[in-house]
């Protein structure tokens, strides 16, 4: 309906055209016609053809959708249409405005078909009348015909439109669906990405500034014990200053080494690579191994504990990605170590085993019940990593027996066992 309203030129050419054209044949019939009784009816069908037009403009397509209007519409056509049939028989086509009309206004096919039989056989009757009853094996077979032809036309366009309209409404539905779908992906991933960035910060700059925290208040309380100990000798002194400067040294390394690890996350630029131009390495295995070491020894002058690092895996075995994924299990395993275990030693070692790369952290400490239900987010931020990559955590642990944290990593195709 929506199509039609907006297409009304065509309907305007359509009608007007139609008649114009029926309207030649009467103006035809009443030039040539030879008494003045024919030439009048000629007459007579001309004008009523034109004021299809007339009627049509002052209607139109306005009429249609609006029952009232419509009604009148119809009313009007039909009866023009009906003179010129009755008055010349060979504007008969021009009927077929009157159908298509009818199939527009009226709302339902069944109330379309009863309205176009009771047209055609208005036509018919009011033509017999006028013409005689002898005139009714003329008129009645194209009066069937039009009404048959149009009633299956007007099913056809009726069941058509039916179809459009339920695949536009398809169409709407669907391009709602993909508008929420398209939201909730675009949410999904700022969910996935805010998570991201949580697990990072947690692995990266919460750890180091844990450390912080933690030499702070070590460096804190050692310079109050030493103001309040009077009978401190000199030396004794200058040893502990020496060692507080030491460990405000380490301070500051820490502070670079967050600094680094901050622009690391802005940028994705992975794995986290040493700071120290000491520890600088050429290769990419020197490199990875050196920031493994590096957190090893930091952890050892963090905490005083005795820890080792053994590190035997083949330059072409790890990517990037999977470089990032090692470093911040071994950082988040070391991390809970410290905070966790009060162990008195603790090892790390990487290596390629059976086409995988295995990084294991083990500490001699108080370790916990596996079954317990984990605190924090430390421990599902390593299944989260390994998983990511297609790898797996093991965590082998049981009161007083310490505890041994296993990631395995498929190792790059093509690389060296």
């Amino acid at each position: 309906m929506d199509f039609l309203i907006r297409n009304g030129r065509w309907w305007h050419v359509l009608i007007v055209g139609t008649a114009l054209a029926n309207a030649l044949v009467a103006g035809f019939v009443a030039v040539s016609a030879a008494t003045r009784a024919e030439r009048t009816e000629g007459l007579v069908a001309t004008g009523a053809l034109l004021l299809i037009p007339v009627v049509w403009l002052a209607f139109g397509v306005k009429s249609i959708g609006e029952p009232r209007r419509g009604t009148v519409l119809i009313a009007l056509v039909t009866l023009l249409v009906a003179v010129s049939m009755v008055l010349v028989p060979w504007t008969g086509f021009v009927q077929t405005l009157v159908y298509p009309l009818v199939w527009l206004v009226c709302v339902s096919a069944r109330r379309s078909i009863l309205v176009s039989i009771a047209i055609a056989v208005g036509i018919g009757v009011v033509s017999a009348l006028y013409n005689g009853v002898d005139e009714i094996p003329d008129i009645l077979p194209g009066q069937l015909f039009s009404v048959a032809a149009t009633c299956g036309i007007g099913l056809s366009i009726s069941y058509a439109w039916r179809v459009a309209d339920e695949r536009r409404a398809v169409l709407e539905q669907l391009t709602a669906s993909q508008e929420q779908v398209q939201e909730l992906s675009r949410l999904s991933g700022a969910s996935v990405e805010r998570e991201r960035i949580s697990r990072d910060l947690h692995d990266t700059l919460a750890q180091t500034l844990a450390g912080l925290a933690m030499l702070a208040d070590r460096s804190a309380n050692d310079i109050s014990r030493l103001r309040s100990d009077e009978a401190a000798a000199g030396e004794e002194a200058q040893a502990a200053l020496r060692a507080q400067e030491e460990r405000a040294d380490l301070i500051a390394s820490l502070a670079r080494d967050a600094l680094a690890e901050a622009r690391v996350l802005i940028a994705e630029n992975a794995p986290v690579r040493s700071t120290d131009s000491a520890d600088a390495g050429d290769s990419a295995e020197a490199t990875f191994s050196d920031a493994l070491r590096r957190l090893v020894e930091r952890f050892r002058r963090e905490t005083g504990v005795l820890a080792e690092a053994r590190i035997d895996v083949a330059p072409a075995a790890l990517d990037r990605e999977s470089e990032v994924v090692l470093l911040r299990c071994a950082q988040e395993s070391l991390s809970n170590a410290r905070r966790h275990s009060g162990a008195s030693n603790v090892r790390l070692s990487v290596e390629t085993k059976d086409g995988d790369v295995v990084l294991q952290v083990a500490d001699d400490g108080r370790g916990f019940e596996l079954t317990a239900e984990p605190a924090g987010y430390g421990l599902a931020s390593l299944h989260d990593r390994a998983n990511a990559i297609s790898g797996s955590v093991d965590i082998s642990s049981s009161p007083g027996s310490g505890t041994i944290v296993t990631v395995t990593i498929p190792a790059k195709a093509g690389a060296d066992a």
